[in-house]
């Protein structure tokens, strides 16, 4: 009885360590603007900032493209993207990029970054966006 009860734990054991160590596919990981930079300066992920037109016209994150998740062409421009490649999604704190993020996780998606309290972190850290030239 003892040895059947052994090699239950030790099973249970093998398949939760297991499981602990893949990579999940289509995961989300929300991230600090620390961990955003470096992606972006290794260049591994795409940057799409989730808000208006209007929004993003007035500042982003360099090198950006704006896909608005309140776009009636959403599925368009998600379709524009590639879903091996990295994203990394960000708003104005977080709301609209969780959203955008879950409909790419959807979508098949594999690597997925959520910039964590979104634009106004970023800037909260010193780092700069791109301004609309008057």
């Amino acid at each position: 009885m003892k040895k059947i009860l052994f090699l239950c734990l030790l099973l249970v054991s093998i398949f939760s360590l297991n499981s602990c160590f893949e990579a999940k596919a289509g995961s989300i990981q929300i991230i600090n603007p620390d961990e955003a930079a470096t992606l972006l300066d290794a260049e591994e992920a795409v940057l799409v900032d989730v808000r208006s037109a209007q929004q993003f016209e007035a500042g982003h994150i360099a090198n950006a493209i704006n896909i608005p998740v309140e776009s009636e062409n959403l599925e368009d421009l998600i379709a524009t993207l590639d879903n091996d490649q990295p994203v990394m999604v960000y708003c104005n704190r977080g709301g609209q990029s969780a959203e955008c993020a879950k409909i790419l996780e959807e979508k098949g998606f594999k690597k997925i970054y959520d910039l964590d309290g979104g634009l106004s972190s970023w800037e909260a850290s010193g780092r700069k966006i791109v301004l609309k030239e008057e």
